[in-house]
């Protein structure tokens, strides 16, 4: 069978289902990990939707690019959820996703950073730390199609796994020195993206040992009321 054929007898058979059992949709995630994030949001959206991973597929390879493959065969009754990682700060849709129609993203990184945000005792230190990685990370954005090229190096030099404000401080200042140039025209408002916020667009693991991501979830931070958004757009508009 083709793999297009096999993509959209699966999207087909997960949208029938949910209607079978009268669910909302069915919605296809990363892997495992990911179910319970998904499960409140959509318990926080109010909808009945069954959450597979894509490792419980036949394929079991699971990961984002499996769950790209069924974008062009998503419905109101079968969606897939994804990690933006720099998709959308960069404000480009995800490579194989021609509509966002049934197609939900986590907009921050990954689920880790929302995590990160619904920490209470955290929130002075991450404004403290995005305060800080804000220029360069605006540098960051601005090398576009190469950003993939120094990610690793980027991620290295904001990685961060202390709290002390001391070594908060010395971070900027080496963050300063080398991103003296930084450009700092980049249309970056739109995205959300402030210098409060920019722990939210980075990938959480840059943030070590003492930060802890829990288990609960805020629904009141930016990228996470674009999701319910987005939720709610998908059942009203088909």
């Amino acid at each position: 069978m083709p793999a297009q054929d096999y993509y959209r007898k699966w999207a087909a058979f997960h949208a029938g289902e949910a209607t079978l059992k009268k669910m909302d949709a069915v919605a296809l995630v990363e892997g495992k990990t990911d179910k319970p994030f998904w499960a409140q949001i959509f318990r926080h959206a109010q909808k009945k939707v069954r959450i597979i991973a894509g490792s419980d597929t036949e394929t079991h390879t699971g990961g984002k690019q499996e769950c790209l493959k069924y974008a062009r065969f998503v419905s109101a009754r079968f969606c897939i959820c994804i990690d933006s990682d720099y998709d959308y700060i960069r404000r480009r849709r995800p490579p194989a996703c021609k509509t966002p129609k049934g197609v939900l993203q986590t907009y921050a990184y990954a689920i880790e950073n929302h995590y990160l945000a619904a920490n209470a005792g955290l929130q002075d230190f991450l404004k403290k730390y995005s305060a800080a990685i804000y220029p360069a990370f605006l540098a960051f954005l601005a090398y576009g199609d190469r950003m993939a090229k120094y990610s690793k190096e980027f991620n290295n030099e904001i990685a961060f796994a202390d709290r002390r404000d001391t070594t908060l401080d010395a971070l900027q200042k080496t963050l300063r020195e080398k991103y003296a140039a930084a450009v700092h025209g980049i249309p970056n408002a739109a995205a959300g993206l402030t210098a409060e916020n920019a722990f939210l667009f980075i990938p959480a693991k840059t943030l070590k040992h003492k930060l802890q991501c829990g288990e609960e979830l805020s629904f009141d931070h930016y990228p996470m009321t674009k999701i319910i958004d987005d939720i709610a757009r998908l059942f009203t508009t088909n």
